[in-house]
């Protein structure tokens, strides 16, 4: 009869290469916390992985979007309350003139009022991280330049001298060359939300109305009625002063529409923000989910370690003992 030692290798063999196996793939557990190392491991709970990783990039992909359109949006707020204080401000200035309560020069006071009128443009051309907040979707200087040439700046809202008139002796008057439309982003997968004041929710039609008041009690304050600037010493009459209580009226309800349009705007961005807390908190349930199908349990998988490594040890000793058997061993 032939005995050959090679008949119990193939077994010792197996087994081995298992062990090792599973020793490897235990350390790497050990190692990353991880439970599934390929793709041959619970292959149903790797699926679940796959699912609410993208369920949860998905959501924190929609809170950096809307997180950033908060930060733009309260910018926003900060420069439309200026501007309401700039309107307040000049329709306290328009009251005072008008009721002889101001003791100086009325055209100081016209003077002061194109000063405060020049603070409104420049916070209506305020921009947030390069991108003008009031211009539509014209948000960059390159698209407002492309449909004004030279000499017009290159930004939403300027005040211009253009040709003197009698309804208008200084010429003065405010150009939108930005757009009215909205900007909007997705806030999730089924809906979306406006992040932008339009020009015409800030100054009405077109978006300058609400400066033609502003100007026109410029106008009358600086000018006389035949156009000639007014002296130190010139004082309104009855006409005039009628014409300003009504511009200061007309500025009071552009005063009150832009405090409409903020707080509408406030409320948009508050739904937001509910939106993207709502969203952390299915980020936690989602990781938390994940948790239980994805990592490994460390105490489980270093007791399996240690039961591996003292099978692989005594397996290798019998495979040393069965080598150095003969066929005497076997007669034996």
């Amino acid at each position: 009869m032939r005995i050959s030692n090679n008949m119990g290798y193939g077994a010792f063999s197996y087994n081995i290469a298992n062990l090792q196996e599973a020793k490897y793939k235990d350390t790497l557990r050990q190692m990353t916390g991880a439970k599934i190392i390929s793709i041959a491991d619970e292959p149903g709970d790797l699926m679940d992985v796959k699912k609410l990783t993208a369920a949860r990039n998905q959501r924190a992909n929609f809170i950096n979007v809307i997180d950033f359109a908060s930060g733009e949006m309260r910018s926003a707020e900060d420069q439309v309350n200026s501007m309401v204080a700039s309107l307040q401000s000049i329709r306290d200035l328009s009251i005072s003139s008008a009721n002889a309560i101001y003791d100086g020069s009325v055209a100081a006071v016209g003077t002061y009022i194109k000063g405060i009128i020049t603070d409104i443009i420049r916070n209506s051309n305020y921009d947030f991280n390069g991108k003008y907040l009031f211009s539509g979707t014209k948000t960059t200087s390159a698209a407002i330049q492309a449909d004004y040439p030279p000499p017009l700046n290159d930004m939403p809202f300027e005040l211009v001298e253009g040709t003197p008139t009698a309804a208008n002796p200084s010429g003065l008057q405010v150009m939108f060359k930005g757009n009215l439309d909205k900007r909007t982003i997705n806030k999730d997968t089924h809906s979306t939300e406006v992040i932008n004041m339009t020009a015409e929710d800030l100054f009405g039609s077109g978006g300058t109305e609400a400066f033609e008041a502003m100007i026109g009690v410029y106008n009358i304050l600086v000018y006389n009625k035949d156009g000639s600037p007014r002296k130190t010493i010139d004082s309104l009459d009855r006409e005039e002063k009628q014409e300003i209580a009504d511009l200061q009226q007309k500025i009071a309800v552009s005063i009150d529409n832009l405090s409409k349009s903020i707080g509408d705007f406030a409320s948009r961005r508050v739904r937001m923000e509910d939106v993207s807390q709502q969203m952390q908190e299915e980020i936690v349930r989602l990781d938390e989910v994940k948790s239980l199908r994805a990592d490994a349990d460390l105490a489980k998988v270093t007791a399996d370690l240690a039961k591996e490594e003292v099978a692989l040890q005594y397996t290798l000793q019998a495979a040393s003992q069965l080598s150095r058997r003969s066929l005497f061993d076997f007669l034996g």
